[in-house]
């Protein structure tokens, strides 16, 4: 299938567990600092540390620290130092003095016996080059987990070649009750099994229906994003995951219109969220992409642009996908896809909306790229805290293909009765689309002030 001219299929999930791959090149010709002693404080551990220098420029003190115990620990702090070659503390205090160290915490809030977590600390090498670090663990205090049982699946780990990894990948509750993911984190590894790079900056559901569910919501794509340590080939992820009991499961139902890439190779799921429950919600959806033999190759996410009061539907977006987006490899490789609504990130909203009507906009077509230009106007009877605007494009069958939003904020305390904003959205459709008899659509709310 041509992945740039076709829907991607209906998903189906293989169950394919995939070790790192794509060799990382050095980016740093700097020497490594010799990694700190293993340092414990009762029945916490530091068990490996790593320094390197990042595409950036930044320097990194990584580590991993495990509870040894048989205990639930948490508030765990660290200390760190970080001295020049003549032994002088490189970091600074607020005010721009030397300070003797610094204060850092592991990805993983809560670590449960035998549970461990990676760590990052940033410095900026425009304050001086490193010579030496040092870490400390220096708090702890005892907390509580029911720990939900989750596996990874579908996992690849990709060098981007501008200084990041991407592992990505499947999180799959293999219990009988809801899971509710605290904290999730990624590292890239040596061929022993220690840390060298790690990054808790993850998109991900954060809530997962039991084994089994029909609707596939007991697993979840995940992306985490890790600086490139010049070096290490396999991956390790880490989880803060607990059973939760009380879950308020919306009746929510997601479905996807269209799936394309645009003329500048980003791809996109567009379709329609209904919210079939009697309270006004505010949705997140997340959505994965994944080769035809299983493998995930990207997660990513969007909030419903505006809360959706009962019984209506709002249209959504999803297309930023940091890494296929950025790799036409990953691009060729997309087959198929998946959408769920994340009810740990659905939340109810108690904003008064009205709708407005788009005040005779123009759509400017150039190829692949459809812009709406308009204005619109307070016809309400309210002051509004913002309007939001979203341009649609339907096919000959009226089915929306491509969608984006933009809003309107005041230029004072609200916008007014009777007052009037411009605003323009660029639509980016498939450049190989037929977009004949295609037709446009606006859809505009206000949030009361």
């Amino acid at each position: 299938m041509k992945y740039k001219n076709a829907l991607y299929a209906v998903v189906v999930l293989l169950v394919v567990s995939v070790s790192a791959c794509v060799k990382p090149t050095a980016l740093t010709s700097q020497p490594p600092v010799a990694d700190t002693p293993i340092t414990s404080a009762g029945d916490l551990s530091i068990t490996n540390t790593n320094s390197f220098i990042d595409s950036r420029g930044t320097y990194h003190v990584v580590g991993v620290v495990i509870n040894n115990g048989n205990t639930v620990v948490t508030s765990i702090e660290l200390t760190i130092e970080i001295k020049d070659s003549s032994g002088i503390s490189l970091l600074k205090d607020n005010a721009g003095g030397i300070a003797p160290n610094a204060i850092a915490y592991p990805m993983l809030y809560t670590l449960a016996p035998g549970e461990s977590s990676p760590f990052d600390y940033s410095y900026e090498t425009t304050g001086g080059m490193p010579a030496s670090y040092n870490v400390l663990i220096t708090g702890q205090a005892t907390g509580s987990s029911t720990r939900a049982t989750l596996q990874t699946e579908n996992v690849q780990l990709v060098d981007d070649g501008t200084g990041s990894y991407y592992l990505t990948g499947d999180l799959v509750n293999t219990g009988s009750q809801w899971a509710h993911i605290n904290s999730l984190a990624g590292a890239v590894l040596d061929d022993s099994g220690n840390v060298l790079s790690a990054n808790s900056n993850a998109i991900f559901t954060i809530e997962l229906a039991p084994i089994g569910d029909a609707n596939g919501r007991d697993r979840t794509p995940f992306e985490i994003n890790i600086p490139n340590p010049g070096g290490g080939t396999q991956w390790h992820v880490y989880m803060d995951v607990n059973v939760i009991e009380n879950v308020t499961d919306y009746l929510l139902d997601v479905k996807v219109t269209n799936t394309y890439f645009d003329q500048y190779d980003s791809a996109h799921i567009v379709g329609w969220v209904t919210n079939n429950s009697n309270e006004q919600l505010k949705p997140r959806v997340v959505a994965g992409l994944y080769s035809a033999d299983g493998t995930a190759l990207d997660a990513s996410y969007s909030f419903v642009p505006v809360p959706m009061k009962p019984g209506t539907a709002i249209p959504f977006t999803i297309s930023s996908f940091a890494s296929v987006n950025n790799n036409t490899n990953l691009a060729a490789l997309v087959s198929t896809f998946s959408t769920r609504f994340d009810p740990g990130e659905t939340t109810p909203s108690s904003y008064e909306l009205v709708e407005l009507s788009d005040a005779g906009g123009t759509v400017l077509k150039d190829g692949a790229t459809w812009t709406f230009d308009g204005s619109i106007t307070n016809t309400s009877d309210k002051s509004l805290g913002g309007i939001t605007v979203m341009a649609m494009i339907m096919d000959a069958q009226n089915t929306m293909v491509a969608m984006e939003y933009t809003t309107i904020y005041p230029t004072g305390d609200a916008i007014m009765l009777g007052e009037t904003n411009p605003y323009s959205i660029s639509v980016y459709l498939s450049p190989t689309a037929d977009s004949a008899g295609y037709t446009t659509s606006v859809m505009v709310i206000g949030d009361v002030k």
